[in-house]
């Protein structure tokens, strides 16, 4: 199978070294800036037994070079996907599928879903990516794993190598990318339903990262403070209704988070993190999107309301 992975960023990057390790050709595509220091440094990983291994993935940026693909990995995050799909065309086959791996709700996620069938403008606002890539051709890819990107050629894998897959429309087979995943070593699952896949994932980045924004607290520090237990159960209730009632139920809940919180490395870094170092955070997909949902749902989401807006007050200043 031929294979090329967009965005050298966390996940991307770790997608790639995992399987470059494993002695499959994957090509990463990349920007200038980064291309240059993985082709001079290799790209790093330091697992989490703290022992790194530097690969030597085949990294462009000509995807006319590369030609069409059976799969394009699409890992870049919410805010910047707009800004590669100029890259995409040489990778497209007729058959080509592609694997997009996004935090938070993606744009895909109304697709097939009768008069709901709109693009999200929380994260797709002018619906350019709901009309440049067809929801047939997409493969949603659900991580829930924790890495962070040290820098441009070395990653810290801090936790976790669950990766789901499931097609975003009509039910299309994805057992041969779960043995590539697999043959990663990812945790490969092929998902009965990618979209409850889509809440499980987001509930500890939700819920975690609107309470430890606004109250600039970690995880544990919130598991810890019994004042704040309401109003973090009132985040996966509300979560819970909304998911159940757009007809995708969650299979994780509160006794989870608990155990995540406890473990360190299982949760990804948080809002908090990417706000404090200025990074483009997924705000829209993690707060905006489950929000907009539910408006159209008319699930009221009280908490995450107040939550979204004490946020928005903060990134604004």
């Amino acid at each position: 199978m031929k294979i090329a992975v967009i965005g050298a960023g966390a996940i991307g990057g770790l997608i790639a070294a995992r399987l470059t390790a494993a002695g499959l050709p994957v090509p990463l595509v990349s920007r200038r800036r980064t291309l240059d220091a993985l082709r001079r440094d290799g790209l790093s990983v330091e697992g989490p037994a703290g022992q790194p291994v530097t690969v030597r993935p085949e990294v462009t940026d000509d995807t006319l070079a590369l030609g069409p693909q059976d799969a394009v990995v699409l890992a870049v995050p919410a805010p910047t996907l707009p800004e590669v799909l100029e890259l995409l065309p040489p990778l497209l086959g007729r058959e080509t599928r592609l694997v997009v791996v996004v935090g938070g709700v993606p744009w895909w996620f109304p697709a097939g879903n009768g008069q709901d069938a709109r693009p999200l403008a929380s994260v797709d606002p002018h619906g350019l990516l709901w009309n440049a890539i067809p929801a047939e051709r997409i493969v949603g890819a659900v991580p829930r794993m924790a890495v962070q990107r040290r820098s441009a050629t070395y990653l810290r894998h801090l936790g976790g190598l669950r990766l789901a897959l499931g097609p975003a429309v009509n039910g299309g087979e994805v057992g041969d990318l779960v043995t590539l995943f697999g043959a990663g070593g990812f945790n490969a699952v092929a998902a009965d339903d990618v979209r409850a896949e889509v809440w499980d994932a987001l509930l500890p980045p939700l819920a975690f990262g609107a309470l430890g924004i606004t109250s600039g607290l970690s995880a544990p520090e919130i598991v810890g403070r019994t004042d704040l237990h309401p109003t973090l159960e009132a985040l996966v209730r509300e979560l819970a209704e909304l998911a159940a009632a757009l007809g995708h139920p969650m299979t994780v809940g509160l006794d989870e988070l608990w155990t995540l919180a406890q473990q360190p490395g299982r949760i990804r870094p948080d809002l908090t993190a990417d706000l404090d170092a200025r990074r483009r955070a997924e705000l829209e997909a993690v707060l905006d999107a489950p929000l907009e949902l539910a408006a159209r749902a008319n699930v009221p989401m009280p908490t995450l309301n107040t939550l979204r807006a004490l946020i928005r007050t903060r990134t604004q200043r």
